[in-house]
């Protein structure tokens, strides 16, 4: 648990009490602070009230003295329409601040690396912890990744926190000082939340306020013109899909070309902080990756059955379709502003697709328009679709993979992407094989 005694006595709110409230609420009362919490939900209050809070609703209680609201980054405070509390919190002049700025104010000494883009970044926040680790450096990784920040070990100047770094994170750190900050890429992404591209850019940019080193991606035009703007405030480093480093880059073992991006950010971020190339590469070569990302969940025969639930916008499913050569396509879900845009030039990839959810028949439509004559089976969940991919896939003599690469949120079926990964894992694990081919990692 980081150490917060330096707040002893202060005020504090804490607004929404799932798993990154609660390990704010522990921390701020362990360090001594009062603590004001409030969350809908009435077990997560009775918990709360358990920790040492006081419970309160934000939005009517008095906020007289409070330093700032500890804010749940999912809940919006300023578009598409603040709640109450942040209305209260605004007319009474109290900051709503994330977690994770709360760690930035923290004493201790220990450095700090920031990771954001619109995709590939939980990939590159474990590849960057992975390396550092494997060379037997003292690593706190979290942030939109991993365990509540607060809940990590209070780490001193011999330590490095790796944070991940979301949007609404971000808009909720007015303080950030990462020594690294890095920007893997911009796609259209949670534009409701930030109403507009224009200021989910600004956003994303703010990870780069007070930093030292910027790590930026260069493939695509607004990572071009930030390094410009970039290069006379810090040192700047450009990275790209299709940069070795000179030959220094060895071939990391992700899927895809992208990955290359994100192999490339690593290796960069580990070189600043004083590694050789030796042991940097020697942590590229094994890394195992991450659950739901491109994920090699089976073979059977001659066919690989791949989970990338975490694809939840059509940039990531992009980069999922540029991966292999003839693809059995699973996708659909909640979709998200600009449906299936982008993935127009991998289509000729595409042996069937099988769609699911809300996004059904709007899917069905865009891609009637983008490729006539795709093969689209319109399956509604993901289970039928799964079977019908599978014994479509199993009946083509040419090698191929079942991909799951939904470019939707999974709300309209699932509570996570995550979830709907393992309902495929489950599935996949459950097909026939007449080889009786098991489950690989």
């Amino acid at each position: 648990m980081i150490d917060l005694s330096h707040l002893k006595g202060e005020r504090y709110g804490v607004f929404g009490l799932g798993r990154t409230g609660m390990a704010a609420v522990k921390a701020l009362v362990a360090g001594g602070a009062r603590v004001l919490a409030w969350d809908d939900a009435e077990p997560l209050r009775a918990a709360a009230a358990a920790a040492g809070a006081k419970i309160g609703d934000l939005a009517t209680a008095s906020l007289d003295g409070m330093k700032a609201i500890v804010w749940s980054p999912g809940a919006p405070f300023l578009a598409p329409a603040p709640l109450p509390a942040a209305r209260a919190a605004r007319i009474a002049g109290v900051p709503l601040i994330s977690d994770i700025q709360l760690l930035f104010d923290a004493p201790g000494g220990a450095r700090f690396v920031g990771v954001t883009g619109s995709n590939g970044k939980s990939t590159t926040t474990a590849l960057i912890a992975h390396i550092l680790e494997r060379a037997g450096l003292k690593v706190g990784v979290g942030g939109n990744l991993g365990p509540p920040t607060l809940g990590l070990p209070s780490l001193n100047a011999d330590g490095i926190y790796v944070l991940e770094m979301s949007s609404y994170q971000l808009e909720l750190t007015p303080r950030p000082r990462f020594d690294i900050a890095i920007l893997l890429n911009l796609e259209p992404d949670h534009l409701d939340r930030h109403a507009g591209m224009h200021r989910y850019a600004a956003v994303k940019r703010r990870i780069f306020d007070g930093a030292g080193v910027a790590i930026v991606g260069v493939d695509d035009p607004h990572g071009v013109w930030l390094q410009k703007r970039l290069a006379d405030r810090m040192r700047v480093l450009p990275i790209s899909a299709s940069d070795s480093l000179n030959g220094a880059l060895p071939g990391p073992a992700l899927l895809g070309r992208h990955n290359r991006q994100n192999a490339a950010a690593a290796y960069r971020t580990a070189e600043a902080l004083g590694l050789s190339h030796g042991v940097i590469a020697a942590g590229l070569g094994d890394f195992p990756g991450l659950p739901h990302r491109q994920e090699l969940t089976r073979r059977i025969d001659r066919v690989r059955y791949i989970n990338d639930s975490k694809a939840t916008n059509a940039a990531a499913t992009a980069r999922a379709l540029a991966s292999f050569d003839r693809i059995y396509w699973i996708a659909g879900g909640l979709p998200k502003d600009g449906g299936l845009k982008g993935v127009e030039p991998w289509l000729d990839r595409i042996a069937g697709v099988f769609l699911i959810g809300k996004a059904e028949a709007e899917f069905a439509r865009q891609l009637a328009a983008m490729a006539p004559g795709l093969p689209v089976v319109r399956s509604g969940a993901l289970e039928p679709a799964i079977q019908a991919a599978h014994k479509a896939a199993q009946s083509d003599p040419l090698p191929s993979v079942v991909l799951l690469s939904p470019a939707c949120a999974s709300f309209d079926q699932f509570e996570s992407y995550e979830a709907r990964g393992a309902a495929f894992r489950d599935a996949v694990g459950q097909l026939p094989s007449a080889r009786h081919q098991g489950a690989v990692a």
